[in-house]
């Protein structure tokens, strides 16, 4: 179980910049994620992908999703000892799959709150920016499944993402 005073490492959230970079390179939303595992005093990256929505064309292939299924299937059905760290928020399916695998923590950069100011006045067609305004710590506490969460980390970094494209 991560306690709650746990401390969000910056190294860990430059990867998921640098995979959200690598999704937006190869046509995607520029959204990365990365699974750790702490053990101890010691910490250690599991995996870590980019967002694949705009080419796979399925609308539920979030990239902490797709994460947890992966991690999932090597580590089991829990992850009491892992923390997600992921560029943008969770969505409420997202938060959802948090729960349910019994997530240790999340990190995250932009907030629902961010990508829906952002979406609002420059989503287009292509990258729309849609937000889920439920924030993850309230599926987390109606989930019955206390999540330690540090919001916000890295923010503007991470906001700097959603003009992010392909060079």
């Amino acid at each position: 179980m991560i306690p709650t005073s746990y401390k969000a490492k910056k190294k860990f959230m430059e990867l998921a910049i640098a995979e959200a970079k690598r999704a937006g390179d190869r046509g995607d939303y520029p959204i990365g994620a990365v699974i750790t595992r702490v053990v101890g005093k010691s910490e250690s990256i599991i995996a870590s992908a980019g967002n694949r929505v705009k080419t796979s064309g399925s609308s539920i292939k979030h990239v902490e999703l797709e994460m947890l299924k992966y991690v999932s299937s090597g580590y089991g059905r829990y992850l009491p000892d892992f923390v997600l760290y992921s560029t943008h928020e969770p969505c409420a399916m997202c938060a959802g799959a948090c729960v349910w695998s019994k997530i240790g923590a999340v990190v995250y950069g932009v907030s629902q709150e961010d990508i829906d100011a952002y979406g609002s006045k420059h989503g287009n067609e292509v990258y729309k920016w849609r937000a889920c305004l439920i924030s993850c710590r309230f599926v987390f506490e109606r989930g019955n499944h206390p999540i330690p969460v540090v919001g916000g980390f890295l923010r503007k970094e991470c906001q700097k993402l959603f003009s992010y494209r392909a060079r």
